[in-house]
Order: C-alpha cells, then structure tokens, then sequence
C-alpha cells in the first residue's frame, strides 16, 4: 500500500483510473490528474483547534463589518487582509486612511448605528412583529432626515417612532410598556409622537388607528387567562350598552374592556380581581368601578 504526500493511498484506486496516477487535492476530493478521475473524499482528521480564553474574548468584542442599514467599511488595525503585519510605510497610510474615513461618515448614519440597537432590544422585549419593527424604523429615519431629533434624545425619538407603527398595524400595546422597557420619560414621548404625527406620517401617507374596546379585550382575555366565552360575552356585552344609549367616546378604552371582562368573569365564575384586572389594562380600581357601574345602568334599562 503506498501514499502521496496529500495522503492518498493506492488501495483506493478506482475503476478507470490510468497505471501510474497522479493524485491531487480538489474540492474536498483525491483527483488524478492525468485522467481526471475521482478516487475519494478529503477527511480532515486532524485535532480540534482549541481557542485561548483571549482569543476568545477578542472574537466577541470585535465590531461587527455588516450592519443593518448596509455594509459598513472598517479601516483600522495593523494587518492586512491574510493578517500579515504591515511595514511601518502602510502603517501610515492606512492610520490616515482610517482619520479620513471617520470623518466622512455622515451624522445620519452615526444617528442609525445608535438607534437600531435600541430598537432591536425594545423588538425583542415588548414581542413587536418584524413588519411594525420595519415601520418603526422607516418613520424613524424619515424623522432623522427632517432633522427633528436636533434637541431631542434618540431614545425618546424612537420610542415615539415604535408607537406609531403600533398604532399604524392596529396593535393594541400599552405606551407605557414602551417607555418602561426603553427607560425613558413617558410625557416626553407623546410630545415626540405628536411632532411624528405632524411633519413625518403625512410624508410618508401613513394614518394612526384609534382602537377601540373590542381591540383590548383581546389582549386582556389572553393576559388574563380567560376562556373564549369570557371574550364573546364581554364584546357582546358592549355592543348590547352601545345599544341602548352608551358612548364611549371621551373615554379611556382600556378602562371599557376592563369593566366589561370584569363583569362577565364573575358571571361564569372565572373570578379575577379587580386589582389583577387593574394591572393587566395600566388603569385604577376608581376607573374600574366607575365604568363597571356606567355600563350596569345602562344594561337595566329596557
């Protein structure tokens, strides 16, 4: 039995193969050739190369070259792209290579870098669709490119961006669950989601939609655990007081959805609280019972 350098052996010689082959690495294959037949696969036996606790930490701290909002051209270091030290005379030349470079990066782009992060992060907490996530950012850099973060923070710019998207696909989250997760001023995001609604939908033909009662019974039905006859029953339940002479208008939604989930759990024995049903819809209990007692006075008229 005998072997090449490139560790092919003769006993592995296939049908159709000439008397004296000349075995090379190809493609993950041994190739003659002088015939160009395929004798067998290339398998790498060698030992698992184990990384250093430094080189390891070096990989993750590295920055990324490829970036969400296009590729990104790093100039830096002191090795070439086989990793090869420069001499002193390139040294030079890319140092001022990369000052240059720097420079030229746009406050626009500087602006993105820092906002898509947050936005990932507020994405991945709140459990936002990627298409909301799409619209956010797109609001997002129109607002950047009217300039209206000048005087303003990202954070609180961005949450507001996010708002409008949910708002804009009919999602019926909670601002403040927003701005809890994002740590930021809750009235300094409406005063940025109103300038949205102003200068940056209407460029962009985008509309807001107001939800409604039915819209947050969905919601706290599931976050409360409800069965569906819970549900059917508290929308029936608002459309049967709407009927007879009740407007919700002027008043808060959540509060309407809450009273009405609370009515019907205690008709079918799902019982929950008032303070689990309280902190479910972000309302008071005063809130709660007001409406409770509203929705009743009209449900006893005949």
């Amino acid at each position: 039995m005998k072997s090449n350098e490139n560790g092919w052996q003769s006993n592995n010689k296939v049908e159709g193969c000439c008397e004296i082959p000349n075995i090379t690495e190809s493609n993950g294959f041994y190739v003659c050739m002088n015939c160009g037949a395929t004798h067998s696969r290339i398998i790498d036996d060698s030992p698992r190369r184990a990384y250093t606790q430094e080189e390891i930490k070096k990989r993750k701290i590295t920055e990324r070259v490829l970036s969400p909002i296009g590729p990104r051209t790093i100039i830096r270091g002191n090795k070439d792209a086989q990793g090869n030290l420069l001499n002193p005379k390139y040294k030079t030349k890319f140092y001022r290579l990369a000052k240059i470079h720097r420079s030229l990066i746009t406050s626009f782009e500087r602006n993105l870098w820092t906002a898509l992060p947050s936005l990932h992060t507020i994405q991945k907490k709140i459990g936002l669709p990627e298409r909301v996530a799409k619209d956010a950012l797109r609001i997002y850099t129109e607002a950047v490119k009217k300039k209206l973060t000048m005087g303003r923070s990202i954070d609180t710019l961005l949450c507001a961006a996010i708002f409008c998207a949910i708002r804009i696909n009919g999602i019926p989250h909670a601002l403040k669950e927003i701005t809890e997760n994002a740590q930021v001023s809750e009235k300094k995001v409406i005063k940025n989601y109103q300038l949205i609604l102003l200068k940056v939908l209407p460029e962009l033909n985008l509309k807001v939609k107001h939800f409604d009662s039915v819209d947050y019974i969905n919601k706290f039905n599931d976050q409360l655990g409800l069965s569906m006859k819970c549900r059917n029953s508290a929308i029936e339940l608002i459309n049967k007081a709407k009927s007879k002479g009740f407007v919700p208008s002027g008043k808060d939604p959540k509060g309407i959805a809450s009273a009405a989930l609370y009515m019907i759990s205690k008709k079918y024995n799902e019982n929950r609280t008032q303070r689990e049903i309280c902190e479910c819809a972000d309302i008071t209990e005063v809130t709660l019972r007001l409406r409770v007692k509203e929705i009743s006075q009209f449900l006893e008229k005949e």
